[in-house]
């Protein structure tokens, strides 16, 4: 029997790689998986043709929604009460005022599960995706900060600075949902043969095809992802000219590239088809300088924040965040490497009146002589547009001549009044910062400024981090992970974290890999830090002062601590300086060990 076709629409990524998962050793089964919530699935219908599927797999409120839209069978992936279960567990970490809101399909086995186990927690049900802001504004009204639900409560709970806990599917639920599908669908399976010689002509093209009949209606295309939102919107527009067009052979200008069209009509019994092959090629002119990232504002709904969120939910960064993109005067963002001065930079820009307009990220630290020429001198250089939002990130990095040139430019031209503009510093720890650059972009250009905390001056909030990280990471990586260990997470506030936030982030994700626990164990933990322990202290081999690795963290931090004091010749303030940690901390330290 021919293998099956599915489309598979799951509405957060870590079901797709489940799915991927299970059908990786299937030689019964093709399988196309998209990711989208119920909002964002009729564009993923929209783009494929359903002729090329058996059935659809989705869950929850999407599958019913995908119901109403296809004549094709759509199964329902479902929730068990284990995955609500653990979901509710990892909520009750956050020890703050929650509640369970969705669709009908999470509330129900919520409902059984806060019965059977005597859960006082508050329960809202939603029946449509437009009571879904307003339940999430009386909720914050109410005091709570914390929810367990579905997709599209997870995407607008951070708008009103709610936490979400999504509740996602376990391996055995998706496994058993599956099969089922596959089985159901082997029985019932139909193809239409009236459509055989166009897939024939579609699948020997060697470029791109997209075939439309006579009525203007799509009938299928082998457009790429990128070619979707580009190419087929411009065959629409002018697909009548493209009927009566006396060429075969076409280019059109689209996007800055140049559009390259093979027409071809076929009569066949089921009425005149017009086949268009179509290849993009870049226009020769165009310039590409690595140094340069071009971006377009994200919808607000999917900006993590979670880099400036704190324990006690009232974020001053994230609040300044908010109150600087109201604004147009330039920014000057400062900050250890790993603080999220990219990302602040980026969220500025997606909440203020520039969004709609190109982001440019002008990396100082590689951009060469030759870049500076095109971004100073060129006609068509990001610095020569107006209403663009653009970032100089590392502006400490610039070798005088082009840091004296670049405020010369910006003098001369009005950038700042053009344009709004970002500047990002880099504060090496227990380094001196270069004043002179720093206090030249602050005041000559009069910006205001952002400074992000190092992780080491915010350790109360890490059990909270650590626990948006996981709930993150747990969405994208098809785990279930409830949390750390007791013993683990005091490991992880007293550890010097030297990349900050991106460090903890990744050696999260580290320790996520290999834990198939509902927990992430202090063996494992003291394991990657050891390792990572081991990256920043010093191994030089001409070094008198040797750290003994297979010690506790405590032990090893306690014999730097000592090492640094005997190079200070016994200074508490000096060796606090430079360990970038307070006096008091110093002492406490070794007050504990020393018995002071």
């Amino acid at each position: 029997m021919k293998k099956i076709n599915l489309l598979v629409i799951a509405p957060y990524k870590g079901m797709d790689q489940i799915i991927e998962e299970l059908t990786s050793a299937r030689d019964d089964v093709n399988v196309d998986c998209y990711v989208a919530n119920l909002k964002d699935s009729s564009k993923v219908l929209a783009q494929v043709n359903p002729d090329n599927y058996d059935a659809i797999i989705s869950r929850g409120g999407t599958a019913s929604y995908i119901q109403d839209c296809v004549k094709l069978p759509v199964y329902d992936v479902g929730l068990s009460a284990l995955d609500a279960l653990r979901a509710i567990h990892l909520a009750q970490n956050f020890n703050q005022p929650m509640a369970i809101v969705g669709f009908e399909n999470i509330t129900r086995t919520a409902r059984t599960l806060l019965d059977v186990l005597h859960y006082d927690i508050p329960l809202y049900e939603i029946s449509n995706v437009d009571e879904v802001e307003a339940q999430l504004k009386k909720l914050q009204a109410d005091g709570i900060s914390v929810i367990v639900c579905d997709v599209i409560s997870a995407r607008m709970a951070p708008l009103l600075n709610i936490t979400p806990v999504m509740v996602t599917n376990g391996y055995e639920t998706v496994e058993t949902a599956l099969n089922q599908a596959i089985s159901l669908t082997k029985r019932y399976k139909q193809r239409s043969e009236d459509m055989l010689h166009l897939k024939a002509a579609y699948d020997n093209s060697p470029v791109s095809c997209t075939i439309f009949d006579e009525q203007g209606q799509l009938v299928m295309t082998g457009l790429n992802s990128k070619e979707f939102s580009t190419v087929l919107p411009y065959l629409k527009e002018h697909l009548k000219e493209l009927w009566t067009e006396d060429d075969d052979r076409l280019e059109r200008p689209i996007k800055g590239n140049v559009l390259s069209i093979t027409r071809k009509k076929v009569q066949s019994p089921e009425g005149l088809h017009l086949y268009l092959y179509t290849k993009t090629h870049e226009q020769s002119e165009s310039r590409k300088i690595h140094a340069i990232t071009e971006r377009i504002a994200t919808n607000m709904s999917q900006l993590d924040y979670s880099y400036f969120r704190s324990a006690n939910n009232l974020s001053h960064t994230q609040d300044l965040i908010m109150q600087y993109s109201r604004g147009s005067q330039p920014i000057i963002i400062s900050g250890e490497r790993g603080t999220g001065k990219d990302s602040a930079a980026y969220y500025i820009y997606c909440n203020s009146s520039y969004k709609n307009s190109l982001f440019y990220q002008i990396d100082c630290d590689t951009a060469t002589e030759k870049n500076w020429n095109f971004l100073l001198s060129h006609h068509d250089s990001p610095l020569a547009h107006t209403n663009r939002t653009i970032y100089f990130r590392h502006i400490d990095m610039l070798p005088d001549s082009a840091f004296t040139q670049l405020i010369a430019y910006i003098d001369d031209t009005d950038l700042t009044r053009r344009n709004r503009v970002f500047f990002s510093f880099v504060q090496h720890k227990g380094t001196p910062v270069n004043l002179v650059c720093l206090n030249t972009v602050i005041k000559h250009l009069t910006c205001l400024s952002l400074h992000l905390p190092p992780l080491r001056e915010r350790t109360e909030d890490i059990p909270f981090l650590t626990t948006i990280f996981i709930n993150q990471l747990n969405n994208s990586m098809g785990k279930q992970i409830i949390g750390f260990e007791p013993k683990a997470s005091q490991a992880l506030q007293q550890f010097p974290w030297e990349n900050n936030l991106d460090q903890l982030r990744r050696i999260i994700r580290e320790l996520m890999l290999v834990t198939n626990t509902a927990f992430i164990t202090y063996e494992n933990t003291m394991r990657i830090l050891h390792q990572e322990t081991s990256i920043w202290v010093s191994t030089d081999e001409h070094a008198q002062y040797q750290f003994d690795l297979s010690q506790t963290l405590d032990d090893i931090n306690y014999d730097i601590i000592r090492k640094v004091l005997d190079e200070e010749g016994g200074s508490r303030q000096n060796a606090a300086n430079r360990l970038g940690i307070s006096r008091s901390t110093l002492w406490r330290i070794l007050k504990m060990r020393e018995g002071e």
